[in-house]
């Protein structure tokens, strides 16, 4: 697999207000006429599906608010040092939980790859055992009267 970071792409400074018009132009879902391309020099109009729109969408937020995106398929491998980016872990971490069967890995020469796919249903399915730990922690502390949901300000 080629390195990730040659399909990064990051806002141009140039181009920065030119994107945030594009991005709040957008909105969020494509209306029932759809947007289309054009390319003027051709007189070309190609109508954009509406999983395409999505993807623009959400690009065009990240790349307004600043941020640097990638475009990477379901089916990819990703190395190790990646898969720690994504979980937001140490890259010896990552080892661990292929070494003990969390999550499916084949070996590229002495090198470890993890298929994207089986790294996001691990990273879905870690969160959502915190998410209910996290939960129960709640619960538990108010029924023993240590946690009051009253003690946070209100957000405005």
């Amino acid at each position: 697999m080629a390195d990730m970071s040659v399909n990064l792409i990051a806002p141009d400074d140039k181009d920065f207000d030119s994107i945030k018009k594009v991005a709040n132009s957008l909105g969020t879902a494509p209306e029932e006429n759809g947007y289309v391309i054009v390319d003027q020099a051709h007189d070309v109009r190609i109508e954009l599906p509406p999983s395409l729109f999505r993807v623009l969408v959400d690009a065009a937020h990240q790349l307004a608010k600043g941020n640097t995106v990638g475009v990477l398929h379901y089916e990819q491998d990703i190395t190790t040092q990646q898969s720690a980016e994504i979980l937001q872990v140490s890259r010896p971490h990552v080892v661990k939980i292929l070494e003990a069967g969390q999550v499916p890995y084949h070996m590229v020469g002495s090198h470890r790859r993890i298929r994207l796919r089986d790294l996001l249903e691990y990273k879905k399915s870690r969160d959502a055992v915190r998410k209910e730990k996290l939960s129960d922690m709640i619960r538990i502390s108010e029924s023993s009267g240590l946690y009051e949901l009253d003690d946070f300000p209100n957000e405005e």
